[in-house]
């Protein structure tokens, strides 16, 4: 294999694929990354048997076609080393892959790139469209509220349900629940459902393109794959069963709170400054036209802030864990929210527009 790349484009390839890379792996060729060269094309590959990646660059000229296994870690510091040269030779020979910049050459030793597992390709039409800035909005929206441990393996990941025109994701971790709707560029074929694992989701954002770009989505029974105009993910499915969410979400409310979504961050935040690992929990009295939220903490203080509101309902205590209020409102992206509630102990439903919503369940303050 000989080609002459434009190294910007490679930057991009493998800052996508090096995230994929597993560097603990304790099979070498894991710690690799694929490089085919065919048809003015230099394919970059990465997988670790969970997720994987075809990364597609065009921004090459193919003197010699052929591919190179070789590791990632030392290659994406060589081309990182050299952003400031226009373009890289790349040439292998056997297992070694040479690298040739203005003024600096490299030899990395390889692996036999036949020993690389493969990686799904997406030929065709897939299960549904999805506009890029629609799906990279929506999964900033859920994400966060996935479980970071793995005690019930299918909240780890993230529902997704397409049918229709319609394209709906909701995340949970036991604690709090976010649901987020949104409009696909072309119909499902049929009702899909899948769990995604946060890490595919995570790829999705970093290589989801422009405002007028669609992304191809295909589900079948155990796995997803999603084309870019650049790059082809492919996952394993998350197993096991999504909790019935809508079993969570309360039909009703007696109490609706419309709060400046900026203004309440920030007095959240204030509120927090004095919470500890024994009283994580800050307290919130609803009033007619403002809310009280206050924190006590032993041997550290006592907080007490004030946010103008509007409430419709009778006035009502309730306690939350900051933190989750937090991660909630740096996502939202209207100027205001409305807390519904029914009761100091019953979890309560924060709106931003018609297509966002979050559960959050209560903490006992005592």
């Amino acid at each position: 294999m000989k080609v002459i790349v434009q190294t910007a484009a490679l930057q991009e390839a493998l800052a996508l694929t090096g995230g994929i890379v597993n560097a603990r792996s304790p099979k070498p060729v894991l710690q690799c990354v694929k490089l085919v060269a065919e048809n003015d094309t230099l394919w970059v590959m990465a997988t670790d048997l969970e997720v994987g990646c075809r990364f597609q660059v065009t921004q090459v000229k193919v003197e010699q076609p052929g591919e190179a296994l070789v590791p990632s870690d030392r290659l994406v510091a060589i081309v990182r080393e050299s952003g400031g040269d226009e373009s890289l030779s790349i040439e292998t020979d056997k297992e070694s892959c040479n690298v040739k910049g203005a003024g600096s050459r490299f030899t990395i030793f390889g692996y036999d790139p036949a020993e690389y597992p493969a990686i799904a390709e997406f030929p065709g039409e897939g299960s549904f469209e999805v506009p890029s800035a629609v799906l990279s909005d929506m999964i900033g929206k859920t994400l966060f509220a996935t479980a970071k441990a793995h005690s019930h393996y299918a909240i780890s990941g993230v529902l997704w349900e397409a049918e229709g025109k319609k394209i709906q994701l909701v995340a949970t971790d036991g604690h709090r629940l976010a649901q987020v709707r949104g409009g696909l560029a072309t119909p499902a074929t049929g009702a899909c459902t899948a769990i995604v694992p946060t890490k595919l989701m995570g790829l999705i954002q970093r290589v989801a393109g422009g405002a007028d770009e669609k992304l191809a989505v295909k589900i079948d029974d155990n796995q997803i794959l999603v084309r870019t105009s650049k790059a082809t993910l492919v996952s394993s499915l998350v197993q096991g069963n999504f909790p019935k969410y809508g079993d969570v979400i309360p039909k009703e409310s007696n109490r609706k709170a419309t709060i400046n979504t900026a203004n309440f961050e920030h007095r959240i935040r204030q509120a927090a400054l004095l919470t500890n690992e024994e009283s994580r929990g800050i307290k919130l009295s609803f009033q007619e036209a403002n809310v009280t939220l206050s924190s006590r903490a032993p041997e550290t203080g006592e907080a007490e802030v004030e946010c103008p509101i509007s409430l419709d309902g009778e006035p009502v205590d309730i306690g939350f864990n900051p933190t989750f209020l937090v991660d909630v409102l740096r996502i939202i992206d209207t100027d205001e929210l409305v807390v519904e509630m029914s009761a100091g102990n019953k979890p309560a439903v924060i709106k931003s527009g018609n297509d966002f919503l979050y559960v959050i369940m209560p903490v006992d303050l005592g």
